[in-house]
């Protein structure tokens, strides 16, 4: 073997030593977190409309007859996430709580932006859809409608709450779904207004310029998130505003909602949360509110009592509001 043919012998093997140790290390960490798919039963890839999918998380102790259900929308700026966000150790330690106290926990996929189609409105179409969806496979899977709560973070946070205060007539949607007894909005923007004034689209198209063009190829969110670009049409930017901002939508009918939120949030700002908050105490709507002081977008900087925290409001509140 000549001495090319061994180096080159020798860099393919500490490359893919460091590739296993890479993977090795990453599965670790994934196990010792306790994700909830390692967790009881998960079904995967259900279809409830043509072309969307969700995961169920049943129950790992069966503590109902019908299990309380709890729906939860991943983050990504409306552009990018997926279902199994639900695992990534944000959340773990309460979803495996609510699963061992009897609830069902799904995951609908929703409508990204794709090239400059906007995911407005079919991403809450969709939440719409899914809701409709439990409703008829409600026996079949053993569920408590008459318990349904929305959970969301980020952009999740948007369209759970958009579907919880928003009239199906307004997004002609024609099927009924069940009552929404609850929201947990973790950091979800609620005045799209707000987020232009704030500048926080121009942030996330400067955290996508970091990713490479192979990933996302000139990604413009402002233009991918309403579809057009609003800085040219300010009378149609601002209708579309005013229809997708949940902070307008709000009537004194509206379910509960816990809001969590951090105080050094540049994706999200705090005013987004602190005006939900506010709006809520005006008309004396019931509310939960947590600031997270020093903390970011996805926790950033949080510490673990912090995150210990999170968990345990949003257990709590969601076992508050059961209706037995």
């Amino acid at each position: 073997m000549t001495i090319v043919k061994k180096k080159a012998t020798r860099i393919v093997l500490s490359i893919t030593a460091l590739l296993l140790l890479i993977t090795v290390g990453l599965g670790t960490f994934f196990v010792s977190n306790d994700p909830p798919i390692l967790n009881g039963e998960v079904l995967y890839q259900i279809l409830y409309k043509e072309g969307r999918y969700l995961d169920i998380y049943r129950p790992t102790q069966n503590s109902y007859t019908k299990s309380p259900v709890l729906l939860y929308f991943h983050g990504g700026a409306w552009v990018t996430g997926r279902k199994e966000a639900i695992n990534v150790n944000r959340y773990n330690d309460a979803i495996n709580n609510l699963r061992q106290n009897g609830y069902t926990i799904i995951t609908p996929e929703y409508t990204l932006a794709d090239g400059d189609q906007s995911p407005f409105p079919r991403c809450i179409i969709d939440a719409y859809d899914a809701l409709h969806w439990v409703k008829q496979h409600a026996d079949e899977y053993q569920l408590d409608i008459n318990n349904i709560g929305l959970f969301g973070e980020s952009a999740g946070a948007h369209i759970a709450m958009m579907t919880a205060y928003s009239q199906m007539e307004d997004f002609e949607v024609g099927d009924s779904i069940p009552a929404i007894h609850y929201v947990i909005d973790v950091y979800g923007p609620t005045d799209l207004g707000l987020l232009y004034e704030y500048q926080t689209m121009d942030s996330l198209n400067s955290v996508m310029e970091s990713v490479p063009n192979t990933i996302v190829r000139t990604l413009n969110l402002t233009e991918q998130v309403c579809g057009f670009n609003p800085r040219k049409d300010s009378i149609r930017a601002q209708d579309f505003m005013n229809t997708y901002s949940p902070l307008r939508r709000i009537a004194q009918e509206v379910p509960p909602t816990l809001i969590i939120q951090g105080d050094s949030d540049l994706i999200v700002p705090y005013d987004q949360s602190d005006a939900l908050r506010q709006k809520f105490e005006a008309l004396e709507i019931g509310h939960e509110f947590h600031e997270l002081k020093g903390v970011g977008h996805a926790f950033r900087g949080a510490s673990k009592s912090q995150k210990d925290s999170v968990q345990n409001w949003i257990v709590e509140f969601v076992k508050r509001h059961y209706q037995s």
